[in-house]
């Protein structure tokens, strides 16, 4: 069963919001997390919300401290395949495969983006920070957001000196 950490600790789950997110807001959500789904501390019916393991909290924690498996759960949410099946040969729909070169770059607001065939014209977003986390993979899968098209990037960072 594909576990979505951030839901275990009740972080935000929206792409932009798990960035800002400190370790301090992490170890925060999980002591909170622990306190909100102890049998002896909790206040709220079963029924209303899902109820967790102190072993789920526990892993969700570990991955989410982590910057390595954190950045991988990012990767895995950010193209909705959960983990038991990244190791298989899937598909997604509509996924076209170009190089970082291909987007245009707005210097303004530091994104590199494209147009999508749905008519956004800033369908596919990539920042910086997008890329600096995915350095290692040296590509990016980036859903546009006007429709449930992909776009793999391929990228390889400038070496300085």
């Amino acid at each position: 069963m594909f576990v979505n950490h951030y839901e275990v600790l009740a972080l935000p789950e929206s792409t932009h919001a798990r960035r800002l997110l400190s370790q301090e807001d992490i170890k925060h959500a999980y002591k909170r997390a622990l306190l909100q789904h102890h049998p002896d501390k909790s206040s709220s019916p079963e029924t209303l919300k899902p109820r967790y393991t102190i072993d789920n909290i526990t892993a969700a924690y570990r991955v989410l401290s982590n910057p390595v498996t954190r950045s991988k759960l990012d990767r895995d949410l950010q193209i909705q395949i959960p983990p038991a099946l990244q190791n298989t040969e899937l598909s997604l729909s509509g996924l076209e495969t170009i190089d970082l070169d291909d987007l245009d770059y707005d210097e303004a607001e530091g994104l590199w983006y494209r147009s999508c065939r749905c008519g956004n014209q800033r369908g596919y977003l990539i920042s910086e920070h997008d890329l600096a986390k995915e350095a290692a993979h040296g590509e990016i899968i980036a859903g546009c957001g006007g429709c449930s098209l992909w776009l793999k990037v391929l990228f390889q960072l400038a070496e300085e000196g």
